[in-house]
């Protein structure tokens, strides 16, 4: 209610104690439903016009003759404007987030801007439904003049449209950058480093921020990795170069430190990120997983530093309602001690046909629905019995 009371107080004059809309322009501020569809038993200061009826001629106040002109003239074109996309093949759900992203669509001439560029995508090759996905993703594609080269150029390496899309809504500004200026100086870069195309294309598709940093945080990313002691020719070298692109230095030195106060070394450590680097992506509740696993699943410090992927798993999702299912197992004699960990690596469906299966045979509704429960997100913690 608050985002709607703000776009009217925006768009309304105030000055009236009666404010005029047109019918459209009304129904565009609320998801593009009718007058009809508004109760009828709240009462308010809004009149719904007609468009042509929406400005009161008055001979005594012309200045406000011509503002109520170019009022009709803004409520005329946001029509057209909406009216177009929906032709286009957009859903007014689609519109909507396109407008309020991009307000200037909303006024932007219909023949002389905004069909022109999209017949010029279509020229392109792109069909109606990719376009409204393109600019969905990437709504200041319509609103850049040298848009054809980009396209050009991230088609020609990336290969087709489909994956120029899935990059653009992982990266919606991949398209606005300049080429000479920052992609192509940034993925020169990584083709010195010995990353392969076919590796910068997968980089591309699902981390296309790394791209559009600065060519001298590309260069400072490189030299830490090498720090780090991961080489070019290293096969883990682009999993860790892009997780520390990704990263500020003091984060990763806080992530650092945070292992290491929990009796890790700072060789396992360093080893332990060379191995699985997107550990430091989880440094949120990193120390919230170690406490978990060295309290109350009892594991040595040194047997996590061993086994890294455990922190990458979800701790309410994954590792203490597994945990609590296991154990509860273990404690009614259905299971053999020492499966407590083993169990964190299996797919769902591996998990459920080898241990919950147990629970509903053995009629223990009440863990089973508590594991369900917390895996679906619907609770913290998994009830043990």
């Amino acid at each position: 209610m608050f985002l709607v009371q703000r776009r009217l107080f925006c768009v309304l004059p105030c000055n009236k104690s009666t404010i005029h809309l047109s019918s459209y322009e009304f129904c565009s501020l609320f998801s593009f439903s009718t007058a009809k569809d508004q109760s009828s038993d709240h009462k308010s200061n809004f009149t719904v016009v007609d468009p042509l009826q929406s400005c009161e001629l008055s001979s005594e106040k012309p200045a406000k003759t011509a503002k109520c002109h170019t009022h009709h003239t803004k409520s005329s074109s946001s029509s057209l404007n909406i009216e177009f996309f929906k032709q286009s093949g957009w859903s007014d759900a689609q519109v909507m987030k396109l407008m309020r992203t991009q307000p200037r669509y909303l006024r932007a001439n219909v023949e002389t801007v905004l069909k022109p560029r999209m017949r010029s995508l279509l020229d392109m090759g792109f069909s109606d439904t990719e376009i409204v996905q393109l600019v969905s993703s990437c709504p200041r594609v319509l609103g850049l003049r040298d848009i054809q080269p980009k396209i050009n150029f991230w088609r020609s390496l990336l290969g087709s449209n489909e994956s120029l899309i899935r990059a653009s809504r992982r990266g919606m500004s991949l398209l606005t950058y300049s080429l000479s200026r920052k992609i192509e100086p940034n993925i020169s870069l990584f083709r010195e480093c010995g990353i392969s195309e076919e590796r910068i294309v997968k980089m591309v598709v699902t981390r296309p921020r790394v791209f559009c940093q600065t060519e001298k945080c590309i260069k400072e990313a490189i030299k830490h990795v090498e720090e780090l002691g991961v080489s070019r020719c290293c096969k883990m070298f682009p999993h860790v170069l892009l997780t520390v692109v990704a990263l500020s230095r003091s984060r990763f030195d806080s992530t650092l430190a945070t292992l290491m106060s929990f009796g890790w070394s700072q060789p396992d450590t360093i080893a332990a990120f060379r191995r699985v680097p997107s550990i430091w992506c989880y440094s949120k509740n990193l120390s919230d997983k170690m406490t978990f696993l060295t309290k109350e699943a009892g594991c040595e410090p040194t047997y996590i530093a061993g086994r890294p992927v455990l922190l990458t798993y979800s701790l309410e999702k994954r590792l203490r309602p597994r945990y609590e299912v296991v154990k509860f197992l273990e404690q009614n004699k259905l299971l053999d001690e020492g499966h407590v960990l083993s169990v964190v690596k299996l797919t769902e469906e591996k998990f459920k046909k080898r241990f919950l299966f147990l629970l509903s045979e053995e009629k223990f509704i009440g863990p089973y629905d508590s594991y369900v429960a917390a895996v679906q997100g619907k609770q913290d913690v998994v009830a043990e019995n």
